[in-house]
């Protein structure tokens, strides 16, 4: 009866976050069909199971009718240690229950600066080549975590020939990939002009005319999802806080980032206004 009511719970959990377009929260679109197909599977699976469960509970009854002159003491072992497995069992299912039913119930919650900051906002990589537990990405998109250098520089190359127009306007469909190319030849964009849009984000050490604007992207899960955009910098000196979004445009050139020791793209903002938050929040690396 457990593993039918798992099942079902399962099957109606990929079915929920289908319908209701959250499965983009957790993967990569681009890969929707995988935990789409699993639909199907668990559908299938749930009618096998309950088949079993419908003929186990007839066999069932047919040994009891056979069992009833079994001896007393004999039977009351037996049940000692049948109600020690089924406990064990019940546990090991109530385990698998709680996604199942968690993921429908509770609400998805959009990621935002505050999530930034409980990460850190740093490069790992830059203090300790060693650590091998900052694997997060702040910033620049970084695919050559994904795969060799040569294939990397090769895909990165390859991409940068789309951004040689003097105008340049990030969309969601390539945000991640523009990004990656200006962080890889930023001295080639010193001069062009950029449009872009994200949420606002006061990070540590910068000054008061300067904020990051950032998009939450997936590259392939939310296991390797960042933080990425590109600091901005006024005119004038600014305070707007985190977490409203803004569709800016201005020029872009490069700066000294003392927080992650290297110099990183900069966008010098000649217009800007406050946008809507757009229906889907996150960005995702259509391009691999």
């Amino acid at each position: 009866m457990y593993r039918v009511l798992i099942l079902i719970l399962t099957t109606n959990l990929f079915f929920m976050l289908h319908t209701t377009g959250n499965i983009a929260k957790y993967i990569n679109v681009k890969y929707s069909f995988l935990s789409y197909s699993m639909i199907y599977i668990l559908f299938f699976l749930t009618i096998v199971e309950g088949i079993k469960l419908y003929f186990s509970g007839e066999k069932k009854e047919k040994q009891h009718d056979c069992d009833c002159n079994h001896n007393q003491d004999h039977e009351h072992g037996k049940n000692k240690l049948s109600t020690g497995k089924k406990i064990k069992k019940y546990l090991a299912y109530t385990v698998v229950l709680i996604p199942a039913i968690s993921g429908v119930v509770l609400p998805v919650a959009t990621l935002d600066s505050q999530l930034v900051d409980a990460k850190g906002f740093s490069f790992p990589t830059l203090e300790d080549g060693n650590d091998q537990y900052g694997t997060h990405q702040v910033l620049n998109p970084d695919m050559s975590k994904f795969m060799n250098q040569a294939d990397f520089h090769d895909l990165v190359n390859k991409e940068s020939k789309s951004y040689v127009k003097k105008n340049i306007t990030l969309t969601d469909q390539d945000f991640l990939v523009g990004l990656e190319v200006m962080y890889n030849y930023s001295g080639d964009f010193a001069g062009k002009t950029l449009t872009m849009q994200g949420f606002s984000y006061n990070g540590p050490g910068l000054q008061a005319n300067q904020l990051f604007l950032l998009r939450f992207g997936i590259i392939h899960c939310v296991a390797d999802s960042g933080a990425f955009g590109l600091m901005i910098q006024f005119p004038n000196n600014i305070h707007i806080p985190n977490d409203q979004w803004y569709q800016v445009t201005g020029t872009m050139d490069t700066v000294y980032y003392p927080q992650m020791k290297t110099k990183i793209p900069v966008l010098k903002v000649t217009s800007y206004k406050i946008i809507s938050k757009p229906k889907d929040p996150y960005v995702y690396r259509n391009s691999l």
